[in-house]
């Protein structure tokens, strides 16, 4: 049986749009995501700009990531970037792994300000959450 070389690109072609779904992302912390692709808006931020993890956040957010750690329990001071800490680890959750993420507010008003300000700040600016979002329809 003789192939073509048209042909044979062609099955080439065909296999490869069919193994796309079994494709997985090589596994990353979420500090190494929010290094990787988290972007600081200037609506939100003191500066505007790629993040950085501090060396203080690494724990932090690795703990917050992982799937063995259920609850994280943090005394913090003001001012250490633990908003962004939490939106850099939704989006690691979301664009990453795959999972759906919720936030609470304690007040349906402070909801709807943390949407505005920090969320739709963050999906605007920030790559692959924009793709992810505007491939969900939002």
């Amino acid at each position: 049986m003789n192939i073509s070389e048209q042909q044979l690109n062609n099955m080439m072609s065909a296999v490869t749009t069919a193994l796309q779904p079994l494709i997985r992302a090589l596994p990353v912390t979420p500090v190494e995501w929010a290094d990787q692709n988290y972007y600081l808006p200037k609506e939100s931020s003191y500066g505007e700009g790629e993040w950085k993890t501090l060396p203080f956040q690494i724990a932090i957010m690795n703990s917050m990531g992982n799937d063995q750690i259920r609850t994280v329990n943090l005394i913090k001071s003001a001012r250490v970037g633990y908003t962004k800490m939490l939106l850099g680890v939704a989006g690691y959750f979301i664009e990453h792994k795959s999972r759906n993420s919720l936030l609470f507010q304690p007040t349906d008003s402070a909801a709807e300000d943390f949407m505005k300000s920090h969320v739709e700040a963050t999906i605007r600016d920030v790559p692959c959450l924009k793709k992810t979002f505007s491939l969900a329809g939002t």
